[in-house]
C-alpha cells in the first residue's frame, strides 16, 4: 500500500467512527458506514490486484481520485456532526479588517460581462485540471525522468484534501452564496462557460466545505507538478488558475480567505512532494 491508500484507509475508518458516535446528529446513518466499509475493502484490495493488468493497475492509481469526490461529499453532509453551528462569522471579521468593501461586492460593481464569462471560463478549467495533466504523468510514468511523478502528484492532493477535510469538520463554513441562501451570487451574463460552471454546481454544489477551497488547493499543487514536470504546459495552466480563484469569490463560492488558504496548501503540499520525486 502506498501513502494515499493509507491516508483513504484511515480517513474512511475515521468517518465511520464519527459517524457512529455522533449517528444521532447523522441522518441514514448505517448507509454512510456501510459505504466506508466497502470504500475500506477496495482499498485493501486493489494492491494486490495491481500487477495482474493494465486495468487492475489504473484503477488502484486512480481509486484516490473518485475518493477525492465522494469523501469531499460525504464530509459536506458530515459538516455540523462535530460542532453546532458555521463558523463564517470568524472569516468576515477578518476579511472586514483587510477590505473596506467586501471583495464579492467589489467584483460585481465593476466587472464587465466578458470579464466574468473569463473568470468563468478560469473557473470551467477546474475540471479537466487534473485529468489532462495526472493522466499525462500516468500515460508516462515508464519514461526517464517520470517515474513515480504521478503517484506524488496524487499523495500531495491526498495529503491536501485529508487536511482540508479535517478543518471542514472542525471549522465547517458555508460558502458566501449559501449562506446567503442562493446556489450563486449575482445575476447571470449568459455567456457559456457561466451556464456550464453553475449547471455543474447546481447539480453538483455542497453544503459546507468552503474553508480552505479544496478546488484551489488541488490546483496549484497539479500547478507544481506541471512546473517541475511539463515546464511548456505550466505557464498555459497559470492564468486560467488564476482567473478560477478570482472566478471562485466573483460567483460567491468562496472567501477571498478560502482562496488564499487553498491555494497556500495546495503550494506546500505541491511542494513537498514534488522534491520527493
Amino acid at each position: 500500500m502506498n501513502l494515499a491508500d493509507r491516508i483513504y484507509v484511515a480517513v474512511h475508518v475515521a468517518l465511520t467512527l464519527l459517524v457512529c458516535v455522533r449517528h444521532e446528529r447523522v441522518e441514514h446513518w448505517p448507509w454512510y458506514v456501510l459505504w466506508n466499509i466497502c470504500a475500506i475493502a477496495a482499498v485493501l484490495l486493489l494492491p494486490h490486484k495491481q500487477r495482474d493488468g493494465r486495468g487492475w493497475e489504473c484503477a488502484h492509481d486512480w481509486l484516490p481520485a473518485f475518493f477525492f469526490l465522494t469523501v469531499f461529499e460525504e464530509v459536506s453532509f458530515l459538516s455540523l456532526s462535530i460542532r453546532s453551528g458555521w463558523q463564517n462569522a470568524h472569516l468576515i471579521a477578518f476579511e472586514s479588517l483587510v477590505f473596506a468593501v467586501p471583495p464579492i461586492i467589489w467584483l460585481h460593481e465593476r466587472a464587465a460581462s466578458w470579464l466574468v464569462e473569463l473568470l468563468e471560463f478560469g473557473y470551467f478549467a477546474f475540471y479537466p485540471l487534473y485529468p489532462v495533466v495526472g493522466g499525462l504523468l500516468w500515460a508516462w510514468r515508464e519514461r526517464p525522468g517520470f517515474p513515480q511523478a504521478f503517484r506524488r502528484l496524487t499523495d500531495a492532493l491526498s495529503v491536501g484534501y485529508v487536511l482540508c477535510y479535517a478543518t471542514y469538520l472542525l471549522f465547517p463554513t458555508q460558502s458566501p452564496a449559501n449562506r446567503l441562501g442562493v446556489q450563486q451570487f449575482g445575476n447571470a451574463h449568459g455567456g457559456p462557460f457561466q451556464f456550464i460552471v453553475r449547471s455543474i454546481q447546481d447539480h453538483g454544489g455542497v453544503h459546507g466545505n468552503a474553508f480552505p477551497s479544496a478546488h484551489i488547493m488541488l490546483a496549484f499543487a497539479v500547478l507544481m507538478f506541471a512546473y517541475r514536470f511539463l515546464p511548456r504546459l505550466a505557464p498555459w495552466l497559470l492564468v486560467p488558475i488564476l482567473l478560477m480563484c478570482v472566478g471562485a469569490v466573483y460567483d460567491g463560492y468562496h472567501y477571498v480567505s478560502d482562496v488564499a488558504a487553498g491555494a497556500l496548501l495546495g503550494i506546500v503540499a505541491g511542494l513537498v512532494f514534488v522534491r520527493r520525486t
